[in-house]
């Protein structure tokens, strides 16, 4: 007998990927009428959905008002993105000390595939390679509690930094930040592997303030231009 797909958790996993893809931004109100008629559902499934997104951060509620897509205030994205950087160089630390060999080759593979789309200046190649070589890092780490944690974290950060690859010489420069990842996991310094990742994670090599000036105002719940959100969200 064959299970019932559970449509919640479908529609959960095309919002997310739509999400972290570009398709909506941070602030923005997801109906549920809306996506009922776009996935062909009714809108239970729809609602289970955006419950799901919200336990993992990724939608906060505005009473009468509906669900949106999770924004942060400065401060709290600085605080994700300090913490982010702090769980990658602790992956990549421990990646140092528990490496494969399998795991290793993945990693040289996939240092070389980011060279690559980055001298082609390929965005959406180099996004899926950079994607690719985290997973390594992260499984590498051999610590689920950890990996769960950062993947997470790597999620709802991604909705500020979709766009970095775009810049003039980010590629080329998160690039050269694997290749010294890998060249400290290589040597089994798991210290210089560790800083290795956390420079890598820091807002992309940039000051914070010069991070936000990147952001469109209405990324962030203290702006200016922003709608009232209830603290904490």
């Amino acid at each position: 007998m064959k299970t019932k797909p559970n449509l919640g958790l479908a529609i959960r996993d095309q919002i997310e990927e739509e999400m972290l893809n570009g398709g909506y931004s941070p602030g923005e109100l997801l109906d549920e009428k809306a996506l009922a008629q776009r996935y062909g559902v009714s809108r239970t499934p729809v609602r289970e959905a955006i419950q799901l997104l919200e336990t993992q951060g990724l939608v906060y509620r505005v009473p009468r008002e509906g669900a949106f897509v999770a924004k942060l205030s400065t401060k709290d994205l600085l605080a994700l993105l300090e913490l982010l950087a702090y769980q990658e160089g602790l992956c990549a630390m421990l990646a140092a000390r528990r490496l494969s060999p399998q795991g290793l080759e993945s990693l040289r593979e996939l240092v070389q595939r980011c060279d690559a789309a980055a001298q082609e200046e390929d965005v959406q190649r180099y996004a899926r390679e950079n994607l690719a070589f985290h997973e390594v890092l992260y499984a590498s780490c051999r610590n689920e509690f950890l990996t769960r944690e950062v993947r997470n974290l790597r999620r709802r950060s991604q909705l500020y930094r979709r766009n970095n690859f775009h810049q003039a010489g980010r590629m080329a420069e998160s690039s050269a930040d694997h290749r010294r990842i890998l060249q400290a996991i290589e040597s089994q310094d798991e210290m210089a592997a560790f800083h290795a990742a956390v420079d890598h994670i820091a807002v992309a090599g940039r000051s914070f303030a010069e991070f936000l000036m990147t952001l469109p105002d209405e990324f962030v719940s203290d702006s200016d231009r922003a709608p009232n959100v209830p603290p904490g969200t």
